[in-house]
């Protein structure tokens, strides 16, 4: 009996979930729309509906024309019925923003963040979630939950934080910490999986089944999205192309392997070369203390020096991200981080390293090659994780229970 109960849940579930996943992502449907969309009886449609309606969650628009027959009417995801709070903890900064289901921003804040230890942090993101809610109180109606997001390796099912690159944990439950003092769920993710989700369902790879997202910045690392579904393995280490080794004679990185590719293209590796060659007596327009930023800027301005620097990291990056081809097979790839500013330098060497470092299947064509658009909106992967949670991970009918 105890089974059959659980699997009843489980169907309902995913039921409910299912048709209000269609109505948000449509925009507007009718009853039998969804229906035919996810293979539900009518009379099932109408019940669960019907409950969205009576929840303040979904709501009856205008009647449009039916193929034939009476006209049907379309059901609306309700504007304002839901909110998410996202944050991205970085290693400097922490960013939270507010935003509507459909991915509108309608609050933000960031400030400077210098933890000594994990209790530090914990204490540092709690105030900073409770001072953004109690500052922006007037703009909140109802919090599904909170979408956190961190760098470094996080066991995102049990919530737990196993290591940060720039702060010594001891598996932090951050999660169970933040939903604890604010009295919301709390979704915990790595940055780059939760961005590789947002890009899925708002960015570059959006309608593209099969994708790698790549991140070059403080560190570097991948995403994948298999078949429409976000890879997370068995919860940890998931993506870690900064780690492949691709220069056996290179430097020590810091987790102990040597030449590793983050230690060649990560923004400061590039820095760090590029002070070293103006040091040495080479010639630019680069200053001793260029960051990236500086350095795409003068090589799109034709600085030999800066271009040099660039598709130097670009043909390391392009012969990791060949290899990953030849696993994977994606559809597309997505390129973030500050190294992207210089796109018309660095693609033409991914490119080539694609077209003679990848098997060649006849019929198969390269993946498609794209540039972050989201990179500037640091809270976008926290939104996509609660977002994701909401329409089909089972908090939907958590928050009718509860009275959403």
């Amino acid at each position: 009996m105890t089974k059959m109960i659980a699997n009843l849940d489980f169907v309902k579930e995913r039921n409910i979930s299912a048709v209000y996943k269609s109505i948000v992502e449509a925009g507007a449907l009718s009853r039998i729309q969804i229906s035919r969309q996810n293979d539900l009886a009518p009379g099932s449609v109408t019940r669960i509906t019907r409950q969205l309606i009576d929840s303040g969650l979904v709501l009856e628009m205008e009647q449009q024309n039916s193929d034939r027959g009476r006209k049907a009417t379309s059901l609306a995801p309700k504007p304002g019925a839901i909110q998410i709070l996202a944050a991205r903890a970085g290693r400097t900064r922490v960013h939270v923003g507010l935003c509507d289901l459909g991915g509108k921003l309608l609050a933000k804040h960031s400030e400077p963040i210098a933890p000594l230890n994990q209790q530090e942090l914990s204490e540092q993101l709690i105030r900073v979630l409770k001072d953004f809610q109690h500052q922006h109180a007037s703009l909140i109606t109802c919090i599904a939950g909170v979408g956190l997001t961190t760098p470094g390796l996080v066991n995102s099912a049990k919530g737990i934080i196993s290591y940060l690159p720039h702060l010594s944990v001891n598996n932090l439950p951050l999660a169970d910490q933040i939903s604890e003092a604010l009295g919301l769920p709390c979704y915990l993710s790595n940055f780059i999986a939760s961005m590789t989700l947002a890009e899925q369902k708002f960015g570059a790879s959006s309608g593209f089944k099969n994708s790698l997202f790549v991140s070059i910045h403080n560190g570097v690392g991948a995403g994948m999205i298999l078949d429409g579904q976000l890879y997370e393995g068995n919860g940890l280490a998931v993506g870690e192309i900064g780690h492949v080794q691709v220069d056996p004679l290179g430097e020590r990185c810091y987790c102990g392997n040597i030449g590793c590719l983050e230690t060649l293209v990560s923004n400061a590796a590039i820095e760090a070369r590029c002070r070293k060659l103006l040091q040495a007596g080479n010639h630019s327009s680069l200053l001793l203390d260029a960051d990236i930023l500086a350095i795409c800027h003068e090589a799109n301005q034709g600085d030999s020096l800066a271009q040099n620097l660039l598709r130097q990291a670009a043909k390391y990056l392009g012969q990791s991200v060949a290899q990953s081809v030849n696993l994977l097979r994606p559809d597309c790839i997505v390129f973030s981080g500050e190294i992207c500013e210089a796109a018309e330098i660095i693609e033409p060497v991914i490119k080539h390293c694609l077209e003679t470092q990848t098997v060649t299947v006849t019929g198969a064509v390269q993946p498609e090659l794209f540039y972050s658009d989201l990179h500037s909106r640091p809270w976008y992967g926290g939104f996509s994780l609660v977002r994701r949670a909401l329409l089909e991970k089972g908090l939907l009918l958590k928050l009718l229970e509860g009275g959403a």
